[in-house]
């Protein structure tokens, strides 16, 4: 427990200008897996879960997961967790991002950013899906509920960046604008997309025949890859 309140005041500790936000309620319910309110972390697993709902049933997209206070018009999910204890979570794990320059000006994402943007670094983690219809539980991989404008497929299931956001002026960018997950490159998100054509918010898209219907509850899963297991990326089939 130490280690942890350690691991929440370095992050708290970042936030000079504003006061530090509680620290999460965390309880063990077995050996090795925890409770932080709606999130449940498993160290042996290396995964995250907590709940979502299902956003859009079409559209372009440039982001994967937002809260309710960010951009839900352009998101694929949604989800009422908070971007801070999303972090502390990961931090937990023992993800490392590499995202902008703390205090660097949050910038604004259009297409002259795009395309001198610099490319993030940070930890891999995979994503997927659980929900549950009239067939049961299903799970799959995220990149499934995504579909690639330019090549007409679903998106290649791979890794995504845990570049863990930035802060400016003593503000966690990832809390204030409600971004977890950006399929078009934004440093003030959790994680980012690493795939090409992450700086062309026209090419990304709801795989409609593939997700469930709008407002679906749903369970989503990030998985912690250590750097010395990268997995390959994987091909969908046509």
């Amino acid at each position: 427990m130490k280690r942890l309140a350690a691991i929440f005041l370095l992050t708290a500790s970042a936030l000079a200008q504003e006061p530090p936000p509680a620290m999460p309620v965390m309880r063990e319910v077995s050996p090795g897996i925890f409770e932080i309110g709606k999130l449940r972390l498993d160290q042996r697993a290396l995964t995250l879960t907590f709940p979502g709902t299902l956003n859009m049933k079409s559209g372009l997209l440039e982001y994967l997961l937002v809260s309710p206070r960010g951009s839900t018009h352009e998101s694929l999910l949604v989800s009422d967790v908070s971007p801070n204890d999303i972090h502390f979570a990961m931090l937990l794990l023992g993800a490392k991002g590499g995202g902008a320059a703390p205090n660097a000006a949050p910038p604004q994402i259009d297409a002259k950013y795009l395309k001198t943007a610099p490319k993030l670094k940070g930890d891999t983690v995979l994503i997927s899906v659980k929900w549950t219809d009239g067939d049961g539980e299903k799970t799959v991989a995220v990149e499934d509920w995504l579909f690639n404008d330019t090549t007409k497929k679903p998106i290649e299931r791979g890794p995504w960046i845990y570049n863990g956001s930035t802060f400016h002026e003593g503000r966690f960018l990832a809390q204030v604008e409600g971004t977890f997950a950006a399929l078009v490159t934004n440093p003030g998100a959790l994680i980012n997309n690493p795939r090409k054509g992450n700086d062309n918010d026209q090419m990304w898209s709801v795989n409609e025949k593939a997700v469930p219907p709008v407002n679906t509850p749903i369970e989503i899963i990030l998985k912690l890859i250590p750097p010395a297991n990268p997995p390959p990326t994987e091909s969908k089939k046509p």
